[in-house]
């Protein structure tokens, strides 16, 4: 398993799950990366910038995983690289005959704009767009597809409560250990490819579950 952004948040977390079960994670990080917790559970680190064709074809060229995980995404980076980084791998994973990708993404994309509210729409206008992008990307590529959109992500223990529904409108909140344990799922099942899931807990209200 290859994973983009797996130094911290999601991409860590799956990241965990997966050393725990015996996989073998590879995973892409910047050389200013704090990969202190990548180092404990024994990754295989490659170093790269996701925004450099180049970097990430080294990532991929002759090489075969069973599946690619992107969780690249910044909300305050000079160069976001959620449209950019994210083409990058989809277009070397094509390149390198890898074809199964799990993306995530977020609520507000496409149809599931309608249950996302006004002001984080606004807020997140940008990061949306670039996203939407990467989706169409992604979905037209050719490759094997899975696009997860969690809503509002929070840093607390999983409650193995989370969900992946089809319905474009609903927007809740979700754990990130609850989240990973829903990638790695739609990970091990052929019947999430191209699919697009919305991933949400099912306990949780938004936006009152993020307290």
């Amino acid at each position: 398993m290859l994973i983009f952004g797996a130094s911290k948040g999601t991409g860590l977390e799956t990241a965990r799950l997966l050393s725990r079960r015996g996989d073998t994670v590879t995973a892409f990080v910047r050389p200013s990366s704090d990969i202190t917790e990548l180092k404990a559970i024994n990754s295989v680190l490659i170093t790269g910038d996701a925004l450099s064709p180049d970097d990430v074809a080294k990532a991929l060229t002759g090489k075969n995983y069973d599946a690619i995980l992107t969780t690249l995404g910044c909300f305050k980076c000079e160069t976001p690289p959620d449209f950019i980084g994210n083409k990058n791998v989809f277009d070397a994973a094509k390149a390198s005959g890898n074809s199964r990708v799990i993306m995530v993404s977020t609520i507000g994309v496409g149809k599931s704009d309608a249950g996302i509210p006004w002001i984080s729409k606004k807020m997140l206008a940008d990061i949306i767009a670039l996203k939407s992008k990467a989706e169409d990307t992604l979905t037209t590529s050719g490759l094997e597809y899975t696009i997860i959109r969690p809503g509002a992500l929070k840093n607390a223990p999983a409650t193995q409560k989370g969900l992946l529904t089809e319905d474009p409108t609903v927007i809740g909140v979700i754990t990130r250990e609850d989240l990973a344990t829903l990638i790695v799922q739609s990970i091990d099942s052929s019947n999430t490819i191209g699919k697009i899931y919305s991933a949400m807990d099912q306990e949780m209200v938004w936006p009152w579950g993020m307290f």
